[in-house]
């Protein structure tokens, strides 16, 4: 499968996820040391489905392996008082572009490429309901725990 297959299939995976009004929880930002990278971990109250007129939830995590850059503006006190919900979501396969058009800092700063190279990343944008802010992810991988 070639980068482009597999980061059109992991932007259709977090696609199929009901984001809006679905709940930001905690995150979690890990380094292993061994590996030299960081993992993110979003803990998410998610809307799964509708039934009857009532929401459906359930508990889950949205795991982002082998991170390259996370970007937060989050108003901590505008993400408590709007009960941590999203407002959108969305997933770019070209990690390059999305650097460019939000931070614009690679290009900015001599850093190695060979270990994680952002064009082998994908980047991720979180807008929480306004005031909360915004989190862009640019990691190589995403899974729904």
């Amino acid at each position: 499968m070639s980068a482009k297959e597999r980061f059109d299939q992991i932007c259709a995976e977090f696609s199929k996820i009901y984001w809006h009004d679905s709940k930001l929880l905690d995150l979690h930002l890990t380094k292993h040391e061994e590996t030299r990278q960081y993992d993110l971990r979003l803990d998410l109250d998610l809307i799964v489905g509708f039934s009857e007129g009532k929401i459906e939830r359930k508990l889950q995590s949205a795991f982002f392996r082998d991170c390259r850059i996370l970007k937060t503006d989050l108003d901590l006190l505008g993400v408590l008082l709007c009960g941590g919900d999203i407002a959108a979501a969305g997933c770019y396969p070209d990690a390059i572009e999305l650097e460019k058009g939000e931070r614009d800092k690679v290009r900015q700063f001599d850093l190695p490429q060979t270990r994680n190279p952002l064009d082998e990343c994908v980047g991720f944008f979180f807008e929480m309901i306004h005031p909360g802010g915004q989190m862009i992810i640019f990691a190589r991988g995403f899974e729904l725990l």
